[in-house]
């Protein structure tokens, strides 16, 4: 009999996936053949996985900008990607993990986007009113037994990660409208500004404080670009940066989740003005965010303020975020961002083939943003 294909890009379909028998919406490629009254469903490959939330899970606006984003994407690489839409049910980041585990047996998954504030997810640390969350659990394969887990939060110990995670996590006190529209802007620039061009320079600022075993893996840096490296910069040079174009901008301190001390301060604000496509903060809870509570060892809403990731939503150039601690070291094998992923960024990987692969500390590389980036060498 004749098989009829189907696509879905621009479709929901609803299907039974086994991760506690609920029931996910997906946008993929799938054949129905008409000998059975009975249909298989057979997917292509699939590369990517789009987590949304329970509060944006059927906004036809976002549901609009995540298709154009994976038709575009797979124009781009030809990635197949695929909608799971989270419920009250399954929002549980084992749960989660369990979906993750399960396509990644069935097809290799590169990377997943979650988006949604109110995604669950797991507690990677907190101190004061300072939030950290674990990916590990999402970005590991192998189920509980990949990771180890205290009342404080996900142990930080090296872990292979196996599918690059980034979050889409607006701030929680904003309003509905205003969060909607962060995340039709953020996948409407995902899609736009895809050809970016490597440019030559590089910038790297560091505080003197921290760079005694870092200034070497950065200067590292200077094999694929004009490196532009400053240690302890003042304010005036902070300011000054921000006049130029970068395809990869650094900063390397004492840190919290609204900025890094370099001698001057740097502020998470700044990010919105920088004209680069890959931006990283390299410092203790520069991945996290501000939120109500103290330390309670619970990972608590995010609240409005200054914090780096919420950045990706504002800034008008950046595509990615990178945050943690990047240039960590000590150990007899890589574990840095800079070491592991560089490299293939450099020869033209999507930032998620760059890092799969490789092991991390924990949750020392965040990732906020287009997990598909890469460049484009003219």
């Amino acid at each position: 009999m004749k098989n009829t294909m189907i696509k879905t890009g621009l479709v929901l379909a609803l299907i039974t996936i086994f991760s506690g028998a609920s029931f996910v919406a997906v946008s993929a490629q799938f054949n129905i053949s008409a000998s059975s009254s009975i249909q298989t469903i057979i997917f292509e490959d699939i590369d990517m996985l789009i987590f949304v939330s329970p509060q944006y899970a059927y906004d036809t606006d976002i549901t609009t900008a995540i298709d154009s984003y994976i038709s575009t994407v797979n124009n781009d690489t030809r990635w197949n990607t695929k909608i799971i839409t989270l419920t009250e049910e399954n929002n549980d980041y084992q749960k989660i993990d369990q979906i993750l585990e399960n396509h990644y047996t069935l097809y290799n998954i590169k990377a997943a986007i979650m988006i949604g504030e109110d995604t669950d997810t797991a507690l990677s640390g907190d101190s004061d009113y300072m939030e950290k969350p674990s990916i590990v659990p999402w970005y590991t394969t192998g189920g509980k037994d990949a990771y180890e887990v205290s009342e404080q939060g996900i142990i930080s110990k090296p872990y292979k990660m196996d599918i690059c995670i980034s979050l889409l996590y607006p701030t929680s006190t904003l309003d509905y409208q205003t969060k909607k529209t962060q995340i039709v802007t953020a996948f409407n620039k995902f899609s736009t500004q895809r050809q970016q061009k490597y440019d030559e320079d590089i910038l790297v600022f560091e505080s003197t404080d921290l760079n005694k075993h870092s200034k070497e893996i950065y200067q590292s840096l200077d094999k694929y670009a004009n490196l532009l490296y400053n240690e302890g910069p003042t304010e005036s040079m902070i300011k000054e940066s921000l006049e130029n174009s970068y395809s990869m901008y650094y900063v390397h301190g004492h840190s919290n989740p609204a900025g890094t001390e370099l001698n001057g301060w740097f502020s998470a604000e700044n990010v919105d003005t920088i004209n680069t496509q890959l931006f990283a903060a390299d410092g203790c809870y520069v991945g996290g965010w501000w939120s109500k509570q103290p330390d309670n060892d619970a990972l608590d809403p995010n609240i409005d303020g200054v914090w780096y990731g919420s950045k990706i939503f504002s800034s008008e150039y950046v595509q990615v975020m990178v945050l943690g601690l990047l240039s960590q070291n000590g150990f007899s094998y890589s574990v840095s961002f800079i070491e592991n992923a560089v490299p293939g960024l450099i020869d033209g990987e999507t930032l998620a083939e760059s890092m799969i692969g490789h092991t991390y500390v924990g949750d020392n590389v965040l990732v906020y943003g287009d997990p598909t980036f890469h460049y484009t060498f003219l």
